[in-house]
């Protein structure tokens, strides 16, 4: 009789096990059935590991904060976007920031704006490592060089660029006289003098040479030759 009991037991056991096993959400670790998922994962029910930052509510989505480190990851010119970060880094006294620069270019206006906020961030003994793994370009370049000096690092094959200003008018007519060119001339040569000189300020070339460099043409160097140039100070590690 007692056989029979046992065996009875035994059958109802594995009964109910396998009615909870063809659920999907069936745990048989915790023997839950749905709110184990919030902590396990599934097909192997491993402990879900929570990450380094996951407290932080980020102002903007391609941020980060590890080790005492702030992590921005850039790919348009987005002079807010970098105020944000910057201030959201000062709120946690947190006192290093890297950015990673994967863009393009953008507005001239926009790109001058974000190297002050960096420089003004910097400027009270705090560090801006940059770095670009693939490019950085037009105001991509500006952002790279506003770096700390002895922080800012790429990859020996990326790509950095810096060139001319340009201005687009597209499907526009437009009457101008000669007086209205010259003005025109001088703004640009203005906007463009006051940047080489804070570029020629950043690297080993004089204001001089850069200008004969990017005349006409776009100034297009590797990573390798951007130390060489003094834009960049070594290779990320």
């Amino acid at each position: 009789m007692k056989k029979l009991i046992i065996i009875a037991i035994l059958l109802l056991t594995s009964s109910i096990a396998y009615s909870q096993n063809k659920n999907s959400n069936y745990c048989p670790k915790t023997k839950m059935v749905t709110d184990c998922l919030k902590c396990h994962t599934v097909p192997n029910f491993k402990i879900i590991e929570s990450g380094p930052d996951e407290e932080n509510v980020y102002p903007i989505p391609n941020m980060r904060i590890i080790d005492k480190k702030g992590y921005l990851f850039l790919k348009k010119i987005d002079d807010e976007e970098v105020m944000k970060f910057l201030n959201y880094l000062e709120s946690k006294k947190i006192n290093y920031a890297v950015i990673e620069i994967h863009s393009p270019g953008g507005g001239l206006f926009e790109a001058s704006r974000a190297v002050n906020l960096m420089s003004h961030w910097e400027s009270k003994g705090r560090v801006i490592e940059t770095r670009v793994y693939g490019f950085a370009l037009s105001g991509g370049f500006m952002l790279f060089l506003a770096g700390t000096k002895g922080y800012r690092f790429v990859s020996p094959y990326a790509d950095l660029m810096w060139h001319e200003i340009n201005t687009i008018e597209m499907f526009a007519i437009k009457i101008s006289t000669p007086s209205d060119k010259e003005e025109e001339a001088r703004i640009l040569r203005h906007l463009q003098n006051v940047r080489n000189t804070w570029i020629a300020s950043r690297c080993k070339l004089t204001k001089e040479e850069l200008d004969e460099k990017i005349k006409k043409r776009e100034f297009w160097i590797t990573g390798k030759e951007a130390i060489q140039y003094g834009f960049a100070d070594g290779f990320i590690k």
